[in-house]
């Protein structure tokens, strides 16, 4: 969580790069924005990379799934419990997701 909120805090940190972007979205009437991709737009995609490896090299093989939280609006942070379904019922076999959502 704490690298996650490092990562948002820099997103929405206001620079130089923040400020000249504002300025060629004004001059261009945001048609810049369809050439070129955003400071925010580019640490929310590293954001997601991160998220992504840490499902596959630490939750997923303890049975969970952490799910980006601008899939949620940027509004929750929610973690996925994959239990075992053909332990408990004979009849079907694989995993079923239960969600857990921490606010």
């Amino acid at each position: 969580m704490k690298t996650l909120n490092c990562y948002y805090a820099e997103a929405e940190k206001i620079g130089g790069q923040s400020y000249l972007e504002g300025c060629l979205a004004c001059a261009t009437a945001y048609i810049i924005f369809l050439c070129m991709e955003t400071r925010y737009e580019k640490i929310l995609k590293k954001i997601s990379m991160y998220i992504q490896e840490q499902n596959e090299k630490v939750y997923a093989p303890r049975g969970l799934l952490l799910t980006d939280p601008i899939e949620r609006g940027m509004r929750v942070i929610e973690i996925s419990i994959f239990e075992d379904s053909g332990s408990t019922s004979s009849s079907s076999s694989g995993s079923s997701p239960t969600s857990s959502t921490a606010q």
